[in-house]
């Protein structure tokens, strides 16, 4: 709902999304990337840690693109727990075998397409 006249009815749709696309952006930072807790006492450091933390989302995202075209367990949208949980943690055990060292994953899933 709005008061302004002069807008038509989709753009006061897309308006809207915009704002709820924000919200969702600012809730991913929050949440995920620590921006609700500011980690220093002085401005000119927080404000460093909240640009290293939104070029760090970037790397997700851009990360997640990538691993996403290849691995089909894994989605472009993952927020970043889940992201954690689904490809990161995985049990594993490095085994000496004729004079190698070979990384036994102890999991079905597929990872060796990331290599192709």
């Amino acid at each position: 709902m709005t008061n302004n006249r002069e807008m038509t009815d989709l753009e006061v749709i897309e308006f809207y999304n915009d704002r709820g696309e924000s919200e969702r952006l600012f809730d991913e930072m929050n949440n995920d990337f620590l921006w609700k807790k500011m980690p220093f006492s002085f401005l000119h450091e927080n404000t460093v840690f909240l640009v290293m933390m939104a070029i760090c989302r970037n790397l997700f995202h851009f990360l997640t693109d990538f691993i996403s075209k290849r691995l089909d367990f894994i989605k472009p949208n993952f927020r970043l727990k889940k992201f954690i949980f689904r490809f990161m943690v995985v049990p594993a055990k490095w085994i000496k075998q004729g004079r190698q060292c070979i990384l036994k994953l102890f999991s079905a899933k597929k990872y060796h397409l990331l290599l192709g």
